[in-house]
């Protein structure tokens, strides 16, 4: 990487891993804070900026593009970049929150989009859970998970979302890995 950053997302384009935002140092000036570059890797380079400062935030994979929602910054924002940049913002989320999980699943042959858990404005941690099918004006609310959670890894596959690990509350670091279907959060295993 050309700088250190921690709190970015990431994405698999057609031009390799595109690391997105964050928190970075600087390793020529020694400057930080939060950052609105890209980066792809390993090729290195920066690709694209961000319309705004964006950590902590998740991103969701479609095709040529992602879409990134919330984050420390832009806690109720969804926004669509590709390779050139800004493509579009979606509606925005119901309930702010950063260091949530996220993902999508299909539908009828529609992407669907899922946001979980995170915390809020004021630190507070979520179990909530909300999902907006593409090409729909608002987000909605969906089954929440069994307890608030945040600081998750999150991968979408066959149809499903899957949260992996996270901490709670009491910052409790949890061993769960939990799927859903669209419908619910099940445990499916440890």
């Amino acid at each position: 990487m050309l700088e250190g950053r921690y709190g970015h997302s990431s994405w698999v384009s057609s031009a390799g891993l595109v690391l997105m935002g964050g928190y970075y140092y600087g390793p020529v000036d020694g400057a930080s804070g939060a950052d609105t570059t890209t980066e792809i890797v390993p090729s290195g380079g920066g690709n694209f900026s961000l319309v705004q400062k964006t950590r902590f935030a998740c991103a969701i994979a479609d095709k040529d593009s992602t879409i990134i929602t919330g984050g420390e910054y832009t806690m109720k924002v969804v926004a669509r970049y590709n390779l050139q940049g800004h493509v579009e913002n979606l509606p925005e989320m119901t309930q702010g929150r950063k260091e949530h999980g996220c993902g999508s699943y299909h539908s009828g042959g529609t992407m669907v989009l899922v946001v979980a858990g995170g915390q809020d404005y004021d630190y507070n941690h979520l179990s909530s859970t909300e999902q907006l099918t593409m090409g729909g004006t608002a987000w909605t609310t969906a089954k929440s998970l069994p307890r608030t959670l945040s600081g998750m890894a999150t991968v979408s596959m066959n149809n499903q979302i899957y949260i992996l690990g996270g901490g709670n509350d009491d910052y409790n670091w949890r061993a769960e890995i939990m799927a859903f279907d669209g419908e619910d959060w099940k445990e499916v295993g440890q």
